[in-house]
């Protein structure tokens, strides 16, 4: 591993501190000595930079997506360093999160909320979320009073769209029609990686309703984004795919009036895989350069595919059902 990676490699880990205390009982992370760990892809041009180069290139964009493995500590430190590397003293910060629905938001104003109030807080607020792996971003939005919104959809949207009773969602003056959005050709590709997302169990028919729900949803996110655009330069906290440029959040920007050249960087923090060892690996027929704007490899917080684990789960429960 070179100076220059070790370096980041290390800027990575040490953005844990944040948390410490939190990370005493975290599982450990694999893959440490892989050849990709802390390297940053610049996927326009297909050349690696240096973290400097990246920040550099944020600097100028209204909206950063900043994509992630949600069970990852390294991926919410990774996020906390980039967003506290964009802060600007003339323009105030939001941030928004997938984990949290619209209406949601956390208490950025208060000096005396501690890191333990507000994971408790929110882990009533939005269960089913690990908030304490969350503690670097967290830790960074009580450190610089940075609002923090929800961007989700509420439970009564997601049960309209995936019945397909409601096609349209609507937010003040925005109107996004998320049935005609995509060509039928993207509506199966997004049906094939739900279906793949699921370790291939749920049934390809059943698959619909849930791509109604995820394009809802990123439609969603991305109004929460606008709606906070006109006063603060918006980063964007949810899992990898959701910030993919092709299928995701950036899909509805566009279609909201910003530009993705200029207005909008997809950031996405990609666990390394020990038999992929080139950047195309991690890709499918769609290129990197489709997805994000920059990928960043770091350590896995897992030692096996999860669809493996997952299999193992099901096999276990249908041992004692029997």
């Amino acid at each position: 591993m070179n100076r220059r990676v070790a370096s980041f490699v290390g800027l990575l880990l040490t953005a844990l501190c944040f948390g410490q205390s939190v990370y005493a009982n975290q599982a450990p992370l694999y893959y440490l000595d892989h050849p990709l760990v802390g390297k940053v892809f610049s996927a326009s041009d297909r050349r690696w930079v240096t973290e400097s180069h990246l920040i550099g290139m944020l600097q100028d964009k209204q909206f950063i997506l900043l994509g992630e493995s949600h069970t990852n500590p390294v991926h919410h430190a990774g996020q906390a360093r980039l967003i506290e590397r964009w802060l600007k003293a003339e323009k105030p910060t939001a941030l928004v999160l997938e984990m949290l629905a619209y209406g949601d938001e956390s208490p950025a104003n208060n000096s005396e909320l501690t890191l333990e109030a507000l994971t408790t807080s929110l882990e009533e607020v939005a269960r089913g979320w690990q908030w304490h792996l969350y503690a670097p971003l967290l830790a960074l939005h009580i450190k610089h009073q940075l609002p923090m919104h929800g961007g989700n959809l509420v439970s009564a949207q997601k049960h309209d769209f995936s019945s397909g009773q409601s096609c349209q969602l609507s937010r003040q003056d925005m109107t996004i029609d998320v049935c005609d959005l995509f060509a039928s050709s993207q509506q199966k590709y997004l049906q094939q990686l739900i279906f793949a997302a699921h370790c291939d169990y749920l049934p390809m028919a059943q698959t619909p309703p849930l791509m109604r729900i995820q394009i809802a949803k990123d439609a969603s996110l991305a109004m929460t984004m606008a709606e906070m655009g006109d006063s603060h330069q918006v980063a964007l906290i949810a899992g990898a795919i959701h910030v993919r440029k092709d299928i995701g959040v950036p899909v509805h920007l566009h279609k909201l009036g910003y530009s993705p050249e200029t207005s909008v960087a997809s950031v996405a923090f990609v666990n390394v895989q020990p038999e992929k060892l080139q950047v195309d690996d991690y890709f499918d027929e769609v290129g990197v350069a489709d997805q994000y704007d920059y990928v960043i490899f770091t350590a896995s917080e897992r030692n096996q595919d999860p669809c493996i684990e997952f299999s193992e789960q099901l096999r276990k429960m249908k041992k004692t059902d029997s």
